[in-house]
């Protein structure tokens, strides 16, 4: 059985170049990337859905 999950993913600006990195890598992968709900300028807000594998390889240093 494949489990699916979400995560909320907030970034400060120290972060936020890997976030977008992993995003874009992961993108085709996941089932639901919402847009930046922060500002954008100094905080990353995301809501992203996929597969537990994943999520899993989610850089743990921004959760």
């Amino acid at each position: 059985m494949i489990l699916k999950r979400e995560i909320v993913v907030i970034a400060e600006n120290n972060n936020q170049d890997q976030l977008y990195t992993w995003i874009e890598e992961n993108r085709d992968k996941l089932k639901f990337v919402s847009d930046d709900e922060g500002c954008g300028c100094c905080v990353s807000i995301f809501r992203i859905e996929g597969e537990e594998s994943i999520l899993a390889t989610f850089p743990e240093e921004i959760l």
